[in-house]
């Protein structure tokens, strides 16, 4: 056996070893088998070192996996806050790794392999939902699979903190495996049945994503570049300092509106349904002039089309998605809900708690704005109320950080699944993305590039478990949490 020195230093390179795998896993890398071995060359070294702290060496894990995964806070926060916050979050990870561990190590053998699984997955759920954290804490576990639809079908029974926790219970269970094998020479049963069970999740996963239909449609979207276009934000009073809150002059308006409808006509031959315009706020949403220029493009192209307009309301100033109908009227407008503390200080105020689904041949349509799919709950509850199709125009433009919008991409995947829902996703700039209610998808856009996308899909009018009751495996996971730390306290 090496010295404690050497295998000290061994344990610390198997943790570096998981934080490279797990964020090649991630968006950006996309590597995502990776996020079922990943986390197996840490938890093995840490059965050599049991008397030293598990949090302490799974340091390098945590921060190798939050460079790699929150490198883009600089770009939001500025650098004095994001690149500390970097740090203190690699240290949660690996925090939450101690938690696991320390917990495995107390309870009784029947519920070791479920410790670490459980803990993540209920403080991974937590911190998504608590105040403050949960607008800028974007991942998950689950983010590893974000491209790989036979395993996100578990979303339609208990969301995201259900994917996440058979990702753990993998990763858990093959330590497991080996380590007996390699201790005794013996097969743990236990660790089998988990993964056994870990691999027919997977295997029913993709014997229910069905081929498309043969009722289906032509989704479009566009990245239009308005918070980066010079000849745009000339036509500003404030865009040539800062990034303005909404188009500020009708010059401006009328540029933005010119570039979205040049892109849109790009695709009119492929005769769209429907068609997703970026965040840009590019006029009042009560101007006729261009309400009536925007029903006019979407008559022409006999086509849904969803814009982002600002709207003084008796309620405040709205961020709102408004959606034009084939015959060039207004089918309906809704203010978004999920605000940034930005916004907030331009004047934007939240939305009202309403869900309105509206009519077309193709299915039931909801809309909403860009961080309305960040929420859980958002495009669930328009999912309850019949919506077969949600559009949302989208700004992901930080900066020109081309690190964040994958991972604000991954969360439009998610709730299509959750919900089984199509969804489309029009951005100014990230990752315009079309994706069907089995999460694949169809058509992606370019970051930091000028285009449009467009795709065949359809809906169904499936309801899944999920929509129906909401965030219960998040919970189950909180109590089980709870319950097991109240389990290792009586046990000492």
């Amino acid at each position: 056996m090496p010295t404690d020195k050497n295998r000290l230093w061994i344990v610390l390179a198997a943790s570096a070893l998981s934080g490279v795998l797990i964020a090649a896993s991630m968006p950006n890398f996309d590597i995502s088998f990776l996020g079922w071995i990943g986390l197996v060359p840490l938890l093995l070294a840490l059965e050599f070192m049991p008397n030293k702290s598990a949090e302490n060496l799974a340091i390098p894990f945590g921060i190798i996996w939050s460079l790699a995964v929150h490198n883009w806070y600089p770009s939001v926060m500025g650098p004095l806050i994001g690149y500390p916050l970097v740090l203190v979050v690699g240290w949660y990870y690996a925090m939450l790794i101690g938690w696991g561990v320390s917990l495995q190590r107390k309870l009784p053998s029947a519920f070791r392999l479920l410790a670490l699984p459980i803990v993540w997955t209920a403080a991974e759920f937590i911190k998504y939902i608590a105040p403050i954290v949960r607008d800028w804490w974007f991942v998950w576990f689950a983010n590893s699979q974000w491209r790989f639809p036979p395993a996100l079908q578990i979303l339609t029974l208990g969301g995201l903190p259900s994917l996440s926790f058979i990702l753990l219970l993998s990763n858990v269970a093959l330590a497991a495996l080996i380590l007996k094998y390699w201790r005794e020479k013996k097969f743990d049963g236990g660790a089998g049945i988990a993964l056994g069970f870990v691999a027919l999740v997977v295997a029913w996963g993709a014997l229910t994503i069905p081929s498309a239909p043969s009722n289906t449609f032509v989704m479009a979207a566009t990245t239009d570049l308005a918070n980066q276009d010079p000849e745009i934000k000339k036509h500003s009073k404030i865009y040539s300092t800062i990034e303005g809150p909404y188009a500020d002059t009708p010059e401006m308006s009328q540029a933005i509106f010119d570039v979205n409808a040049a892109l849109t006509r790009e695709i009119a031959n492929q005769n769209p349904a429907f068609v997703v315009w970026g965040e840009n706020e590019f006029a009042d949403a009560d101007d006729a002039a261009f309400t009536g220029q925007v029903g006019a493009l979407a008559q022409e192209l006999n086509a849904y089309i969803v814009t982002d307009m600002y709207w003084n309301a008796s309620t405040g100033l709205h961020d709102t998605a408004v959606m034009m109908g084939p015959d060039g009227s207004e089918v309906g407008r809704r203010a978004k809900i999920n605000m940034t503390s930005g916004e907030k200080e331009y004047g934007f105020v939240a939305g009202p708690l309403d869900f309105p689904v509206y009519d077309s041949p193709y299915g039931k349509v909801g809309i909403a704005v860009c961080w309305d799919r960040h929420t859980l709950w958002v495009t669930r509850e328009l999912a309850k109320r019949g919506a077969q199709i949600v559009l949302m125009p989208v700004d992901d433009d930080f900066n020109r950080n081309e690190w964040f919008p994958p991972f604000h991409a991954a969360d439009g995947v998610f709730r299509a699944v959750e919900n089984r829902v199509t969804l489309g996703l029009g951005t100014t700039n990230g990752l315009s993305i079309l994706v069907d209610p089995y999460g694949r998808i169809l058509a992606e856009g370019e970051i930091n590039e000028r285009g449009v996308i467009y795709a065949e899909t359809f809906a169904v009018s499936q309801r899944t478990l999920y929509t129906k009751f909401g965030d219960w495996f998040g919970w189950l996971m909180v109590a089980c949490a709870l319950g097991m730390v109240g389990m290792a306290v009586r046990k000492k």
